[in-house]
This record gives structure tokens, C-alpha cells and sequence, in this order.
């Protein structure tokens, strides 16, 4: 039996996977690849491509550009898929043009359905995630391990606060000692003892480690801006003091910039798709819950309307009832 197997079976309630882990690098692989996850989503769920045809996945073209920094949308010419529209791997070939931009590219597949096709300016187009035309994964995945880095610093912080105190006890009064120990550990008011406890002698052994709690938050909430702050997500750096109102808006005003860095690459790709390529009206804007605030809206209207037919009917009994 394998020790994966033998784990789960005696651990069966372990966690979410069924297994128990104390070791420390395998938490610290597994805290890293939270955050990482969880900055994805921030990331991935930024922009939403509207007017793109169904057989183009908007998901996939953010996935490209965070990791990857370049995205292609194209349309076989010849072959099987002919015509048909997709989003694929950029994978350059041949040289660049005046603006530093490739006049021929491969569009590649992943996985089980794997295709291959020779792009250029006539069947597709290849979009950039920024101006700088580089992926953010590696900035991110930085400031990922600054968390980390973090999370582990308050984690012994804490432990260090956790001051221990030992009882120095008789050879012959060990199992005293435990019992007493016991009852402190849990919170018993008081203890039965005969005086032979005075040969117990108890020290608080104390670190003197300081807690600094409050400092590393305000480091990680200040890791968290740097990462909306590239993100395009707008946050303000954290400070002890009050801010300005104009110190406010210029610290917003980069994670603005960021955001229209990432829109004026996804606007350019779109307008080609539409001018060029008769996509029809292709957009790409910053997202938002539309849904869910129109359904609050009409929510909240029609509970308006019965509050107003309300009050007019009662209104028309009152005046009645006076005549």
C-alpha cells in the first residue's frame, strides 16, 4: 500500500482532499499557490470582450495575455476549421514590421484538440496585453511570495507570543506536576493538593520578541495595493495618517493608467476585428456587475410602485371618509 493511500485511510477527515500535512514546505507551496490563484482571478476577470462570436472564448484570451503577454485571434485559411474563428497561442515567425510588430505568426491549439495554422494581416491579428508587450505573470507571481513571505512572519511572530512557563517539579512528583498542569491548561478555578506542591517551582519563560502585528498588516495590505496597483484595480496605499483629497486621486491615478494600458491593446485588437474582418461591433470595457444593479434597479422600482400605489389608495379612502 502506498504511503498516499495509508495516509487517507487513517485520516479520513483530514481536510478537503482527505489528508493531514504538518510538513512546512508543502504548507508553503500550498499558501503560495492560493494567493497565486487568487490573484489570477483578480486578474482574469478584469475585462469582458463583447460582440466576439461564439467560437472564440473570452476566458482564453485573458489567460494568454496574463501568462503569456500575446494572444491571436484568426481563422484558418485553407484546411479543416476553414473560416472558422478562434483564439490561440501567438507563436511569431518571420520578421517584424516598421512598428515592431509581426507580419507572420503560427496560431497553435492546446491540448487534446491541437491545431496548427499560418496567420499574417489577412486571416488574423495578434493583441497585446500592455504597451510594453510583456506578461504581468512574473510581477505577480513576486508579490505572491511577499505575501507569503509575510504570512509566515505572522505566523511566528505569533508563536513567540505564546510565552510558556515550566514547572520544575521532584522526581517522585511528576504525575503532580501533570495533573496541575492540566487543570491551568483547562482553566480549572481551583486544585485539591497536599503541601508537598511547594516543592513545585514555576518560570515564565519569556522571549522578549515583541509583537508586531499592526506592521505586517500594513505590509501586506500595501503588497495587496501594489498588486491591484498593477492589476489596474483602483486602492489607495495604506497610511497611518488621514490623506488629502489630492493625495488620494494621485495615488489612484497609476491604477487608472494601468487599467488603460491593458484597454488600449484589447480596443486595438477589437477594432481590427470589426473594421477589418466585418466582426460587426466588437468592444472591449472594464468590468462591472450590469446584471445584478439591473435587477436591483427593477427591484427596487417596482417596490416603489407599490409603495406609491399604496399611499394613493389610502390617500383616496381618507378623503372620502372627510366627505
Amino acid at each position: 500500500m502506498s504511503r498516499t493511500k495509508r495516509n487517507r485511510q487513517q485520516n479520513p477527515c483530514g481536510g478537503f482532499d482527505g489528508e493531514v500535512y504538518w510538513g512546512t514546505a508543502d504548507y508553503n507551496r500550498r499558501l503560495l499557490a492560493a494567493y497565486r490563484d487568487q490573484i489570477a482571478a483578480l486578474a482574469l476577470t478584469r475585462y469582458e470582450w463583447v460582440g466576439l462570436p461564439d467560437t472564440i472564448d473570452p476566458l482564453f484570451i485573458e489567460r494568454m495575455l496574463l501568462y503569456r503577454g500575446q494572444v491571436t485571434i484568426a481563422a484558418p485559411r485553407v484546411g479543416h476549421g476553414l473560416g472558422t474563428w478562434v483564439a490561440a497561442k501567438c507563436v511569431t515567425d518571420g520578421p517584424l514590421n516598421l512598428y515592431q510588430r509581426p507580419s507572420k505568426w503560427w496560431a497553435e491549439g492546446q491540448g487534446a484538440n491541437a491545431f496548427r495554422f499560418r496567420c499574417d494581416n489577412r486571416n488574423g491579428v495578434v493583441i497585446y496585453d500592455n504597451p510594453t508587450r510583456t506578461d504581468l505573470n512574473n510581477a505577480l507571481d513576486l508579490c505572491a511570495r511577499e505575501l507569503v513571505d509575510i504570512q509566515k512572519t505572522k505566523q511566528v511572530n505569533r508563536l513567540w507570543q505564546k510565552v510558556p512557563f515550566i514547572l520544575v517539579v521532584p522526581p517522585d512528583m511528576e504525575l503532580s506536576g501533570v495533573n496541575l498542569l492540566g487543570n491551568i491548561l483547562g482553566g480549572q478555578p481551583a486544585t485539591v493538593a497536599n503541601p508537598s506542591i511547594r516543592d513545585i517551582d514555576a518560570y515564565r519563560l519569556d522571549m522578549q520578541v515583541p509583537y508586531i502585528g499592526a506592521e505586517l498588516t500594513a505590509a501586506e495590505q500595501n503588497i495587496w495595493n501594489r498588486i491591484y496597483t498593477l492589476l489596474g484595480i483602483s486602492n489607495i496605499t495604506y497610511k497611518s495618517e488621514r490623506m488629502i483629497e489630492d493625495e488620494v486621486r494621485s495615488m489612484s491615478e497609476p491604477a487608472g493608467m494601468m487599467a488603460m494600458s491593458g484597454l488600449m491593446e484589447r480596443r486595438r485588437g477589437a477594432k481590427i476585428l470589426s473594421e477589418r474582418f466585418g466582426f460587426g461591433d466588437v468592444q472591449v470595457v472594464w468590468r462591472a456587475d450590469n446584471e445584478s444593479q439591473n435587477f436591483n434597479l427593477l427591484g427596487n422600482l417596482e417596490k416603489t410602485a407599490e409603495l406609491l400605489s399604496g399611499s394613493t389608495h389610502g390617500l383616496a379612502e381618507a378623503m372620502r371618509d372627510d366627505s
